[in-house]
Formats: structure tokens, sequence, C-alpha cells
């Protein structure tokens, strides 16, 4: 009989969410103020430099493209292995002997600063910490933040409900 498959939502909030909105609409305004100044040279019938306003605003339109690629859809637990569902790419931890536990608020605290640069905070990535070490963030909301560590891999997730991650979690051996 094959394990029973346990998917964990993980729903944008607090910092991660908030860092997300800004990124997003720092992008939109750049490519709108470089599209604004191309067409205004064009306008003026300068077309060079209305072409190299063009060609940069691909630059933030791309980026804003791309900043969701990372971003986390959710969990699932099967076989086993801790699987990280997002939108672009997939990650996955083996779970056996793994331990974890829920991060207090002080730790939450200190992460939101670790992760948080000009008010975006990252919602994935490698971080060194010298309160938590060195570990892998995957987070949607820190407030759900939960520490997974598996042999030599520490993982930060937030699923929306870390009671259930660690449930899932605690009888692996």
């Amino acid at each position: 009989m094959s394990d029973p498959i346990v998917r964990l939502a993980c729903t944008p909030g607090g910092a991660v969410a908030r860092g997300r909105r800004r990124l997003r609409r720092l992008l939109r305004v750049l490519v709108a103020i470089l599209l604004a100044a191309a067409l205004g040279a064009w306008l003026e019938r300068r077309f060079w430099p209305g072409a190299i306003a063009l060609a940069v605003a691909l630059f933030p339109w791309t980026a804003w493209k791309m900043s969701g690629d990372r971003d986390v859809l959710g969990l699932e637990i099967a076989a086993g292995v801790l699987r990280v569902r997002m939108r672009r790419d997939r990650a996955e931890l083996p779970l056996a002997g793994a331990r974890a536990r829920r991060l207090t608020d002080d730790e939450i605290a200190h992460l939101e600063r670790l992760a948080t640069i000009g008010g975006v905070t990252a919602a994935s990535g490698g971080f060194e910490s010298h309160r938590l070490g060195e570990f892998e963030l995957f987070a949607s909301d820190l407030a759900n933040a939960v520490l997974i560590e598996s042999g030599e891999e520490r993982w930060v997730v937030t699923p929306d409900e870390p009671e259930r991650l660690l449930a899932a979690t605690t009888p692996i051996a």
C-alpha cells in the first residue's frame, strides 16, 4: 500500500506578499516610463533614442515576467519526499530521518530582516544566518515558517497549515 499524498497550500501573505507587490509594481512603472520615453522620442522624430528606450524597456519587462517564476505554490509530501511546487521550478527534500519544528517569533523576525532588502522580501533562495545557520528558503508567508533538517539539508518552508506539515513529517524515520 502506498503512502498517502499530503498536499499543503502556500498562500502569499505578510512581508513576502508585500514584497512581491512592490517589486512587480516597480518593474511595471519602469516599463511604462521607458515606453513613454520611446514614444516621446519617436514623436519628436528621434528614432535612435526611441529605439534605445524601447530596448532598455525589455530588461524590466523581462524581470517583471520572470519575477514570479520561483513563487511557492504549494508543498507535497509523498513517498518520504517533500516537494516544493513553484510556478516554473520544483525542489525535493528526502525526509528520511528529518526533523521539523516551527520557528519562534524571534526567529521569524530575524528571517524577515535577513530576507528583506529595499522593502522586498525574497520568497526563495539560499541564506546563511548566525541564528538559523545555512538554509534554503521557500516562503509564501513567514508567519508560518517551519525549519526542516534532513541530513545536510536545511529548509525553511511556509505552508498555510504548519501543524499538518509537522504531523506529516514526525513519523518519518
